[in-house]
């Protein structure tokens, strides 16, 4: 989510109108409808289809995994038009009435050219994306002809970028990074001020309060959740130079207002904590837990192929066994692949669903190849 920031900001977007149904949705006022572009038309050649086998040439992970490129939802976020054209970060979270809502960071909203080209578009600091079967509908604030993030700080000068959130007592909770300037100038001037969480009603999307949950941090709580017994687990990322290093978090009861604690290696304190549970970690990473061993699925960071997965009989780790379980095809010396994330509401059989994020290092690429910033999915098999 940041390398496209630290490019765009180098760019002005122009808007153009969209004409489309509003909807009060939201914090912000009228929200945009995705008319429904995915509608089954004989004509077109990309109709939905099943899982296909990929077929590695390198060698690059154990020949007893098994990797299928996840057609269905690649074509899903295959977008023609309509709101929601691409964006990175992919949260993804069940809702209790069985739609999904997806949560994206820096998002592009407009149309797609026959050629798949955007023109002038909109472009968002974030948005939802709602999932109903195979019908989604793009929500964010302000209206078609102007609109804004789906969720903003009181700040004016600052924007969230969504990280993970979790269902409690019937409400969504939901972490949100504040970022601001930095006050070092230039295109590379941001950093997070402070992470906040957001109460929704999972039934309107209406935002019903907010609050910070920790100042001026430098560990970016919220990468990911895991909701396991009598605890939620929040855990984050620190960066130090070309260090990436994972932390921990819990809040008891499974409740992200309660107090939170932070583990030293040792007990649990009632501040954060250096201590390191996992090194070479990306910003968005995914925890789970199989047959009560927890597994931690990370995209190797700086612009790497490889998708790896360790292991640990607590959540707090340590995290070893690391090894590669899917290497990105897409990469090449401009387009890259970050931030892996795993998505249970789609698990059947305990097989892997997972989101990469596929980007372009030359910002004109993401006008003239829409299928450049967007998520694509993979579902991986014998994965333990």
């Amino acid at each position: 989510m940041g390398k496209i920031l630290k490019i765009i900001l180098l760019f002005s977007i122009f808007i153009t109108c969209v004409k489309e149904d509003l909807i009060p949705v939201g914090e912000s006022g009228d929200q945009l409808i995705d008319t429904g572009i995915y509608e089954v038309d004989s004509s077109r050649s990309d109709q939905f289809c099943d899982f296909k086998v990929v077929e590695q040439t390198d060698n690059c992970w154990a020949a007893t995994v098994k990797v299928f490129q996840d057609c269905h939802y690649d074509l899903l976020f295959t977008r023609y038009g309509n709101g929601w054209t691409g964006a990175d970060a992919t949260y993804s979270l069940l809702l209790p009435d069985g739609k999904i809502m997806w949560m994206f960071g820096d998002t592009f909203l407009g149309t797609v050219s026959a050629e798949r080209t955007r023109g002038e578009t909109p472009f968002i600091r974030n948005s939802i994306v709602l999932q109903d079967g195979d019908h989604l509908t793009t929500l964010f604030g302000g209206t078609s002809g102007n609109p804004r993030a789906f969720i903003s700080p009181e700040n004016v000068k600052n924007w969230y970028w969504p990280l993970d959130a979790t269902i409690y007592n019937g409400k969504i909770q939901w972490l949100l990074g504040e970022l601001g300037s930095s006050g070092s100038g230039g295109a590379w001037d941001f950093a997070y001020t402070g992470f906040d969480l957001a109460i929704m009603d999972p039934s309107t999307l209406l935002i019903e309060s907010k609050q910070r949950k920790i100042e001026s941090p430098e560990i970016s709580y919220g990468s990911c959740l895991l909701e396991d017994d009598t605890y939620t687990y929040i855990y984050g990322i620190r960066t130090r130079g070309l260090s990436k290093t994972a932390h921990i978090a819990r809040a008891p009861q499974g409740d992200l207002t309660n107090q939170w604690s932070f583990y030293d290696g040792t007990d649990w304190l009632n501040h954060p904590s250096d201590f390191v549970i996992a090194n070479n970690i990306s910003d968005q990473f995914s925890v789970i837990k199989s047959d009560g061993i927890f597994y931690l699925i990370t995209h190797e960071p700086y612009f790497s192929r490889k998708i790896q997965i360790m292991q640990s009989e607590k959540a707090e780790g340590p995290y070893q066994n690391r090894r590669t379980i899917y290497c990105t095809p897409e990469n090449t010396d401009q387009v890259f692949t970050y931030n892996s994330f795993v998505h249970p509401e789609l698990s059947e059989h305990d097989e892997l669903r997972i989101s990469y994020n596929i980007n372009s290092f030359n910002f004109n690429d993401l006008f003239t190849n829409v299928d450049l910033y967007r998520p694509k999915f993979i579902r991986i098999d014998d994965w333990k």
